[in-house]
This record gives structure tokens, sequence and C-alpha cells, in this order.
């Protein structure tokens, strides 16, 4: 070689243009491997890591493929050439070859037939001391050190170059240098398996170490991998292919990333899924003439959403996915068997414009929701009639969910368990009913009438009750049980039969709101979330007066005549069983005819076109206070129950309105009676006269045996007065009422067979039994009272009136004509 070609070739070196990486390689490849007279050339890339790096073949010449597989990947080991001069940054010859392999063959002892004299000499190129890469000539020996001083010149132009043309290319990715991807970026993309690509249309496909590790999924080896993006394509899937060059020609024409996951076949025949990802580069005439991104095997994601798919193909219950139009994109074989049965193709089209039993059912709001709330699933019931015919139903549950651009929908069949919810509701509605009270009795001196309005739940815990105490007297009660629906109403239900059972017993509302505190009822109602509101009012007829107490529950409304209606001042007490503290007892005293109206709510529900619903309760009772028909009573109770009526309202509400008008003063008479064993006579006397004054001759006889007998127990079992009679004549019953100073109880005790004495009760339980009465006593607030309901025919004919006069009943006639008038006194 002259000193004139040595130049020349410098300077086409150092002043080639147009030139990229790969064609400034091949040609300086070619050049070094004429001045040093070797058997062909071959230019590595080094790819630098942490542990070292490895020389990766970029190009070869004048080398056949036997030789060009041994130097194909190198690690930066002492051992040839090219690795020694990337190791050491220098020029190196040696006659050794590669002792490692590539990862897709094992290993080869010695060189090829016919190469095992030839050595390699090897120089690095370097850009500002950075190793890029190396360029080796084939030799039979070292070159001289003149060639060697030579090569090494070349090599240093050819890094120049190299600078020049990476910062002319700066706007394109590099693969031939660190700076194709930082050292960082490198181990995170082989961590997860990520290889790097890069075509050019004059050199075909480079892939980084994963990306060359990948090719053996498609079947290829060193050997069959030419590079070229055609090999690769004729590896895909035939029924991927035709859908792979589709998108390959919209990214050229959109000039958007290309985006495609495809199979390939192994060598085996088996199948593997790659997703590629790239960008394509233009020229300026608008023609692609590079392109780089990325390849990664997703084999195994795959395979996990083919089961899923599968898995969804085969649910029992229907499953398909909405597009953004709203249209079904696919659906299930259930789904597309549920369609096909109703004549109607799903698949395709918009669900409720092709099967009119969809329409309706609020899919629309539904599948809005979920696209609103961002990935959250959406639930919602359905119900869908299936045969217009029988009118059968079946009922769906929802659940749908952004994925994507499309909204996927789960129907379960829950059609048997919302038929299993009907038959309990419907035990749960029939149980409810049971609870709940009945026809109100007829009461003395009280009219009422009473209203349930059912909520949303249909089933709820309130009440109301009224109930017929001695001595004119009537219990008024309204409550609630606040909790979940059917356990609210049985709980309703003990209640209501535990206020009835202790009321009966006649207790003083202060003692009967502290036992219902601590009754079993309340106990394990509050131990299982429950809450209980109760309102009593004790109304007196023979005096007016109206005794109210209640357990967080609202006031009620009483309106009298010609006066403005309004809440008694009551203190609302806490629920039943929540404070061991005394309730404290409101005593209002009524005017006759007056209206009280009591309800769960306090007439505090929704507003009306007036106002509130308590003023609108208040003027409606105002105005009824003037009219006494039960019919009106009636018609306003209606009235009431309508303003309790709220929608949002969850609970179910309770109203009873009563008439309250008072026992006429001429249906009663009371006695004081002086401490003296003659009152007993006495007040057989008065009791007589007043009950024939009263025409109920019929009662006279045995009323004047229960007054003896009750006036007579008193002076001899007590140690104080004062002692008072009262006689009522109550509708159809005579009450007998004696009052002492004493707070001990009559009690009926067990009597022998011939004992006398003791039998006061008894004859008194059986006489008031004879007639249809009762007996008992209750404590007043200085003593008690001991009552006596004898109940009888009115008006009775004369004919059956008793042969004796009224007066002298008990009246006894000797032999000797001697008169002994009231032996309860001899008895004394």
């Amino acid at each position: 070689m002259t000193r004139e070609e040595d130049r020349l070739r410098r300077h086409l070196l150092a002043t080639s243009a147009d030139l990229d990486e790969e064609a400034l390689l091949r040609l300086a490849l070619q050049h070094i491997v004429i001045a040093l007279g070797g058997l062909g050339g071959l230019a590595h890339l080094a790819q630098l890591r942490e542990d070292g790096g490895f020389l990766r073949l970029m190009a070869a010449t004048g080398l056949p493929a036997a030789v060009v597989e041994r130097w194909e990947h190198l690690q930066f080991v002492d051992d040839s050439a090219p690795e020694r001069a990337a190791l050491h940054k220098e020029t190196a010859w040696a006659w050794n070859w590669p002792s490692t392999s590539t990862p897709a063959h094992e290993g080869w002892e010695r060189p090829p037939a016919g190469w095992s004299t030839v050595g390699a000499f090897s120089v690095p190129l370097l850009i500002e001391d950075r190793l890029v890469g190396t360029i080796s000539t084939l030799l039979r020996g070292e070159p001289s050190s003149e060639r060697q001083e030579y090569a090494a010149e070349l090599a240093l132009v050819i890094g120049r170059r190299l600078a020049q043309v990476q910062a002319e290319c700066a706007s394109r990715p590099q693969v031939w240098g660190p700076d194709h991807g930082s050292e960082q970026r490198r181990r995170a993309l082989a961590t997860v398996q990520v290889g790097t690509w890069e075509w050019h249309k004059a050199t075909g496909v480079k892939l980084d170490d994963v990306g060359e590790d990948l090719v053996s999924l498609a079947g290829l080896t060193p050997r069959t991998w030419d590079h070229w993006p055609e090999t690769w394509l004729a590896r895909i899937h035939p029924d991927d292919r035709t859908a792979v060059l589709e998108e390959i020609k919209r990214a050229v024409d959109t000039r958007e990333t290309c985006t495609l996951e495809y199979r390939v076949l192994d060598g085996n025949g088996q199948v593997h899924w790659i997703e590629q990802r790239g960008q394509l580069i233009y020229a300026e005439n608008g023609v692609v003439e590079r392109a780089y991104g990325t390849l990664a095997d997703v084999t195994l994601r795959r395979g996990k959403l083919e089961w899923l798919t599968t898995l969804q193909e085969l649910h029992p219950d229907p499953v398909f996915a909405m597009s953004t139009d709203n249209r079904v994109a696919w659906g299930n074989m259930v789904m597309r068997n549920q369609g096909a049965a109703r004549g109607v193709t799903i698949v395709g089209a918009v669900p409720w414009e092709v099967d009119e039993t969809l329409a309706g059912l609020g899919l629309q709001e539904m599948l809005a929701r979920a696209r609103a709330a961002g990935g959250t699933a959406i639930t919602q019931e359905l119900q869908i009639l299936r045969e217009p015919e029988t009118g059968a139903m079946v009922a769906y549950s929802a659940r749908a969910a952004q994925v994507g651009d499309y909204v996927t929908v789960m129907l379960e069949d829950i059609t048997e368990r919302k038929r299993a919810e009907e038959i309990e509701r419907a035990r749960s509605r029939e149980l409810w009913r049971t609870l709940r009270p009945k026809a109100l009795p007829r009461l003395v001196a009280v009219t009422v009438a009473a209203r349930h309005v059912t909520s949303r739940a249909e089933i709820g815990g309130t009440w109301y009750d009224a109930i017929q105490l001695s001595g004119g007297r009537v219990m008024l009660v309204s409550g609630s049980v606040t909790g979940d629906g059917l356990s609210a109403a049985i709980t309703m239900g003990q209640l209501r039969a535990t206020v009835a059972e202790l009321t009966a017993l006649d207790y003083p509302l202060a003692e009967l709101m502290a036992r219902l505190g601590e009754s079993g009822v309340v106990t394990s109602a509050l131990a299982g979330g429950l809450q209980a509101q109760l309102l009593l009012a004790l109304y007196d007829a023979t005096t007016g007066c109206l005794s109210l107490v209640s357990a967080e529950h609202p006031p009620p409304v009483l309106a009298a005549p010609a006066l403005s209606a309004k809440s008694p001042d009551l203190q609302i007490g806490p629920g039943l069983g929540a404070s061991p503290l005394a309730y404290e007892i409101t005593q209002v005293d009524v005017p006759d005819g007056s209206l009280l109206a009591l309800s769960t709510t306090g007439f505090i529900g929704r507003q009306t076109d007036s106002g509130s619903a308590y003023y609108e309760a208040t003027r409606l009772l105002e105005r009824a206070s003037t009219f006494d028909s039960e019919s009106s009573l009636e018609e306003m109770c209606d009235a009431l129950a309508e303003l309790t009526k709220d929608e949002s309202r969850e609970g179910d509400v309770a109203v009873l309105l009563s008439r309250l008008t008072r026992v006429p003063q001429e249906h009663m008479a009371a006695w004081d009676l002086p401490w003296h064993p003659k009152s007993a006579s006495g007040a057989r006397r008065k009791v007589s006269a007043q009950v024939c004054e009263w025409d109920r001759e019929d009662l006279a006889f045995t009323a004047e045996l229960v007054v003896s007998e009750l006036v007579g127990n008193v002076i001899r079992h007590t140690d104080h007065g004062p002692l008072r009679l009262r006689l009522l004549r109550l509708e159809r019953d005579l009450v007998i009422e004696v009052y002492d100073g004493s707070q001990s109880m009559p009690r009926m005790q067990p009597i022998r067979l011939m004992e006398e004495s003791g039998r006061g009760l008894m004859m008194i339980g059986e006489m008031a039994a004879a007639v249809n009465g009762s007996w008992g006593a209750r404590y007043i607030q200085d003593g008690k009272c001991i009552w006596v309901r004898l109940r009888g025919e009115e008006n009775e004919s004369a004919g059956s009136k008793p042969d004796f006069p009224c007066n002298s009943i008990l009246d006894e006639t000797h032999a000797d004509g001697r008169v002994v008038r009231d032996r309860s006194e001899e008895m004394l």
C-alpha cells in the first residue's frame, strides 16, 4: 500500500457525507481490511453494563457464515482480539478465537476447518475515550507495526466521524453506544424482559440482547435470523398476519405510534404472544426511513386473559361489554342464547332497542353512572318480564364497571332469592298484621279513632292502643320501636303486650314506666340495637285530669272547645330503659269535649302548602273540637294521618285521635264515711238508695253485699282513714270504690273447709263473676282504692225485679218477730 492510498482512505472516511452510523461502519470496515490485507472483517458494537458488557456483531465482510457465527456475541474478557481491544481500549492481536459461544449456540472448541491458522487484529472505536465498538480484521499473521499504527489512525478518524454523525442525528435514537439508553434504563428493560429494536431500510432490524433472546420464540436462530422484517413477518401466526400488516399501514398513514399484539410460532409449533410497539421516523420526502421501539413476550399475560375470557364465556350468568355508543361489543354464551330464545341478536345492537323488555329498567342510567365512577363497580337490581302471558319475572343483580373504553356488565340471576325474599316478606307482613292493634275497644266517656301509615319498608314498629281501666279511667298509648323492620315489628308486639299487661295491674304512671324500662322486652331490644319510645296518656273521665309521661316520644296536641290547640308543656324523658331516673309526670285539666291527638312523629313531618304539619294539625283540631259526632272524628283522623306522610321517611307512623268527655255528675255519687263498724250499714243503705234511683234494681242485692263486705274489711284490717265510698254508673256497669289511707293491698288467701272467716274476697269475686263483673285494687296518692265492677241488664221489666224492698235486702226476721237489721254489724 502506498502512502497516497493511505492518505486517500483517511480523507474519504473523514469527509464522507450522508452516511448514518451503520453505513459509516461498513465503509470503515472495508477500508481497514484492504489496508491490512486481511481475509475479512468484523464490526462490533459495545453494550456496556456494570459487570463489564459485551460486543454484538453489527457488520461483516468477506467471511463465510460459519466463521461469522463464532464472532456474533463476545464477552469483555482477555481472550480474543476484539475482547482485548474493548477491555483495554488499545489495538490487539491474538490467534485465539472466541472460547465462549453465543447464547443460541453451545460452543465450538476450535475454529472451523481451514481457519485454524487465522488470527485477528482489532482496533477500538472511541469517542472521547468512550468505547463505542471495535473493528477487527482476520489475518494469517500479525500485521506490521506500521500497518497497526495506520489502522489505529483510521480508528481515530472513524471515532471523530461517528461523533459528528451522532450530533447530526441527535433527534433519532442511537443503538450503538451507551446513549441508546442509560444503563439504568437498560437494566430496567432487561428486568421486565422488554427488548429494544431499530429498523433502517438499508440495514434491516437491529435488536439488543433481550430482543435477540426473543427471536427464538419465533423459531429463529442466529443462523436463520437475517435481521430483515420479511423473515420475522413470516413467523407471525397466519391468522394474525393480515391484522399486523393493516396496523402497520394505519400507523404509516396516520403517523401514530404502532402498537401490535400478535402470535408467533416457535420451532415446535408452539404459540407465543409478542407485544411490539414502534415509532416511525420519516424523511423529508415523507417516506419512512427508520423505526424504533420495544419488543416483549406477553404469552403469560395473554394466557391469563384467554383463561379469563373462557371463564366468562362459560359463566352461568350473562356477561357482556358495552361500547361508548351503548352497543353490546361482546356477550358470553348465556347472553347470546337468551337473545336467540327471544328472537333477537343482542351483540352489536343497543339492548333496549332490540328487546323491549329491557326498556325502562334504568340500564342507560346505570351505564352512565359506571362511566362516571372511574372503574368503581355500580350495582343495580333489574326485574325483567320474561313471559307476558303469565307475568313471570326474572330478577338480576347487575354489576357494571368501566374497563378501558368499555363498560363490563355482569348479571347475577337472583330470581330464586327474590322469590324467597318475597315469601319471607309476606310472612313478615302477616306476622306484623297479627301483632298490630286490632279494633279499638269501646271506652267510657272517650271516643277514639286511629290510623297507621306504612312506609316504604311496609313493616315497622309503631303502634297505638287504648285500654279501659277501673273507675272510668282510660290509658291512651302511642309507641314505636326503631330498627330493622321485622325485628322492630316483633319487639313492638312484645312491648305492646307488656304495656297492656302492666297497665291492667293499675300501677301509678311513674312506677309503670320504671317497670317497663326494666322489663325483659326492653332489655333485649336495647341489646339488639333497637330503641323504644313511648307516650302514655292516662285520662280520668270522672275528674277530667289528664296525666302524661313520655319516653323520648313527641308530645301530643290538645285542643279544647273555643281554645287554641297546643302541645302540653311535657317533660320528654329518655327512651325506655336508657336511664334509671324516674320520669316526670305532667298533669293537665282537660275541658269536656277536648280532642287529644297522639302521633309517633309529633306532626313534624313534611311541609304543607299552608306551612308546617304541626301548624296544620293544630288548625284541624281547633276546627274539629266544635263537633262531637263520631264521623267527624274519623274524618279528622284521616286528615291528621295525611299530614304525617313523608316519602323520605323510612319508618311507619301511628296516629291516635280521641275525644275526651266526662262522666255526668248525676252518674257519680260519693260519701265520706266515719271510721266505725256502723259505717257498713250506712254504706249499704246509701248504695241501695242510689242504685234504685239509677233504676238498676237488678244489681241492688249484689251491690249491698259487696259494699258491706268491702267497708267491713277496711275497718277490720286497716288502722286509719279516711274512709270514702264512691259509686259510678258507667253505661251498663256499676262500679263500687272504697278508699282508705292504707298502702296494704288485699289478697286472697287459702282457707280451710270449716273456717267461716277469710272468705270476703272470695265471696266478692264470686258475686262479681256472677254478673260478668270483676274486682281489683289500685294505689292512690294517699292510700289505696278497692273497686268492684258489676254488670247487669239495664231497664229490666217490673216482673223481673226482686220481691223485697230495695232498702231491706239484708234484713232478717226471726220467729219471735224481732227484726235484726244489718248482720254485718254483728260480725264486726
